[in-house]
């Protein structure tokens, strides 16, 4: 009898100690999970970014027409209006027209 009384301190600190493990593993394995999605996210930013700026590079080649609107720009790329403008404002290199947000043009 003495043995059984014995093994439930040994059983509740085990209980605890993998309750325990799995919290670590829960935020563990959560942390992995976000940035395996943020990296994802990044690159496919970077890819339709660089889509964007070489048909505004290519458009602006003919001298005429610098600016382009983002519905031209979704037309050839097949990238909606608004993440055309999300991705174009955070690029260093696209520039928008003051007052028309949806015009855009590639600076050096």
């Amino acid at each position: 009898m003495n043995n059984s009384h014995s093994l439930i301190p040994f059983t509740i600190a085990m209980g605890h100690w993998i309750t325990e493990y799995r919290l670590v593993s829960a935020i563990v394995g959560g942390g992995a999970v976000v940035f395996v999605l943020r990296a994802i996210k990044t690159v496919k930013d970077r890819r339709d970014s660089n889509r964007i700026y070489e048909v505004l590079r290519r458009l602006a080649e003919d001298g005429q027409h610098t600016f382009r609107s983002s519905g031209r720009i979704s037309g050839i790329t097949n990238l909606t209006q608004s993440r055309i403008s999300e991705l174009c404002i955070k690029h260093p290199h696209i520039e928008r027209k003051e007052h028309e947000a949806h015009v855009l043009r590639v600076v050096n």
